[in-house]
């Protein structure tokens, strides 16, 4: 939904230049549909918890070896 989301925010972009450039207010209506479009999707993706950098909350991989713990500290 990411991804669909991005997508939506550069043809907003491209509905804003449009609207610039010509003065209508049609590309300017469509350019604040799309992003309101962009936001709902955005807001969806946060409610069902798939926002974050690893997924899905409260996921963390068991053996990462670049984590650092503090239950092992490093001696040096």
């Amino acid at each position: 939904m990411l991804v669909a989301a991005l997508g939506l925010t550069i043809l907003g972009f491209a509905f804003l230049v449009a609207a610039v450039a010509t003065g209508s207010i049609g590309w300017a209506w469509a350019c604040i549909a799309v992003g309101a479009l962009g936001l709902l999707l955005l807001l969806i993706d946060l409610i069902r918890g798939r926002g974050g950098p690893g997924g899905e909350k409260g996921h963390e991989p068991a053996d990462d070896p670049t984590r650092a713990h503090a239950d092992h500290p490093t001696e040096g």
